[in-house]
């Protein structure tokens, strides 16, 4: 197993701000002689570690200790991007003293990294600095702008409320995960996740927040978009039968979250991936 150490340049883990775009760029199963934390900025994925995983995804905030075993793989095909911080020893330090020793230690005794869902609010407050960060030259700057991050991303793993998130997610809602990755599942959309649930809308709304980071309707509209990615680059059905077998029914709808989530239209991808149904002729 790979040992990231910084034993020759304790200081040099601040340079350590890694923005990566997909599982194919991280490290294997690995460890550190420092702390660290990452933000999950877009998609979902595995984090795996110690022996356990957890499901991360877009406002997941995860702080990561020195021995903690972990690497990332995909959640049902799906991928993601975040930023990733080491976090130097004086400056772990440093929040142990702002902070208090006992409230920031009880992050290290935990059985898995404390992970946080954050509102996108909150995630936007990290992630606009993370991305200055990666452009940065002044040193002085950069170190400043770097415990400001540190120091706000320790107040939410401190602070935040669902202290649940660190936890694996129940039998039932891994069950409908699972039973919701079948297309003839998630077409019929949220009426079938809360007939699979059989609990409660309010609860399962509830559960979804703390342990994905997400609403049903959102979970369920990106299981038809990645759908309807692999229809659209490995099939020539047309774009419009494609809207239909993945439960959208308005054509407009399917393009705007198509396009919002893969930043690209349903035909241009098409074109780029050479897997164009020479009957379309959808704008975008």
């Amino acid at each position: 197993m790979i040992r990231l150490t910084t034993q020759k340049r304790p200081d040099a883990v601040r340079m350590l701000v890694l923005k990566q775009n997909s599982i194919e760029e991280t490290f294997p199963l690995h460890c550190h002689d420092f702390h660290e934390f990452f933000l999950v900025t877009k998609g979902r994925a595995l984090h795996l570690v110690n022996g356990s995983y957890q499901i991360v995804s877009r406002g997941s905030l995860v702080f990561v200790r020195p021995d903690d075993e972990h690497c990332y793989d995909y959640y049902k095909s799906q991928d993601f991007s975040f930023y990733n911080s080491g976090l130097p020893q004086a400056d772990y330090e440093r929040l142990c003293a702002f902070y208090g020793e006992r409230e920031v230690y009880a992050l290290d005794a935990l059985p898995l990294s404390k992970h946080v869902i954050l509102t996108d609010a909150q995630t936007h407050r990290l992630e606009e600095p993370m991305e200055q960060l990666l452009t940065m030259k002044d040193s002085e700057q950069r170190t400043a702008l770097y415990r400001r991050i540190s120091a706000e991303a320790m107040y939410y793993f401190l602070t935040a409320d669902n202290h649940d998130s660190d936890m694996r997610p129940p039998d039932w809602l891994l069950h409908v995960l699972d039973e919701m990755a079948k297309p003839e599942n998630f077409v019929q959309g949220l009426p079938r996740l809360i007939q699979i649930a059989n609990y409660s809308q309010e609860y399962i709304n509830r559960e979804f927040r703390r342990h994905l980071g997400t609403t049903p309707t959102r979970y369920i509209n990106e299981l038809r978009l990645h759908h309807a990615h692999e229809l659209l680059t490995t099939t020539d059905l047309s774009i419009v039968d494609i809207c239909e077998l993945c439960g959208f029914h308005n054509l407009s709808h399917f393009y705007t979250c198509f396009y919002n989530y893969f930043d690209t239209s349903p035909a241009k991808l098409r074109r780029t991936t050479g897997n164009r149904n020479k009957e379309e002729f959808h704008a975008d």
